[in-house]
Parts: C-alpha cells; structure tokens; sequence
C-alpha cells in the first residue's frame, strides 16, 4: 500500500483530491477561528480604549510573521490550485464530456477511465499547481525577486 509506483495516475488523480479537500476544508476552518481570534473576538468592541485590540494584533501579527507559516500558505495555495482544477475534470467526467466512446473490456488492457483528455487536465491540474507554488513563492518570501 505504501509503495506509490504501484498506482496509476488515475488512482493519484483520486488520492490526491480526496486529501486535498480534506486539508482544505481544515484549513478554512482553522483560518475562520484564527481570524477571529486576530481581530480579538468579539469581545474587543466592548474595551472602549481598544488598548486590548491593539496589544492583540500585534502580538499575533508578531507570531503569525513566521518563514513555517509562508511554507503552510504555499502548500495550501498547491492543494488548493490543483483541487480546483481536478475539480473540473471530475465535473467534466461526470457530465461525460471528457469520457471517451465505450469499448470492449479486454481482459490484460488497462482500464481505460482516463481518456487523453482527462489526462492531459490532470497534469495540467499538476502544472497549475506547481505555479501557484512559484507565485506564492514569489510573493510571500520574494524568492525570485530582481
């Protein structure tokens, strides 16, 4: 099971969207408690100084400017690119656009769920994602900057 060239590219296509969307799903949630947790919840409208806001966001400004924290938002903004793009290859495959003619199932030949086109958005879900990376790359950390 945990040896990976044993598997298709459809049987990646299928694993990685699964953990993709978990993980984002996670994230979204995490990020909705950490949000709010930055703009001091809602307790912070009632100190009428706002010193409390102040002190809070600053002091999670402070943590939250952290190198682990750009490579978290870069493997996030990958997950995300390629499980939006996946996403519709699956759409375009379930409405039976990129689905090739029906054929007869030979016994030693390879499934053939994957057409050529589904291929070719699969690894062009891969390529996207790869340049999500080099943005967020670029523009969290500046790694390619002049």
């Amino acid at each position: 099971m945990l040896v990976p060239v044993r598997y298709s590219v459809e049987r990646w296509s299928y694993t990685l969207q699964r953990v993709t969307g978990v993980v984002v799903t996670l994230y979204f949630v995490l990020h909705v408690i950490e949000t709010g947790n930055f703009i001091g919840g809602p307790t912070v409208w009632y100190v009428p100084p706002y010193d409390f806001a102040k002190a809070y966001y600053e002091h999670v400004k402070e943590f939250l400017h952290n190198p682990i924290f750009d490579v978290g938002l870069v493997v996030i903004g990958w997950m995300v690119a390629f499980h939006a793009i996946n996403g519709l290859r699956l759409t375009l495959a379930h409405f039976g656009i990129t689905l090739g003619r029906p054929s007869r199932v030979e016994p030693e030949a390879p499934p053939r769920s994957f057409s050529t086109l589904q291929r070719a958005i699969f690894w062009l879900s891969i390529a996207l994602a790869v340049f999500a990376v080099v943005y967020s790359l670029n523009a969290l950390m500046g790694v390619f900057a002049r």
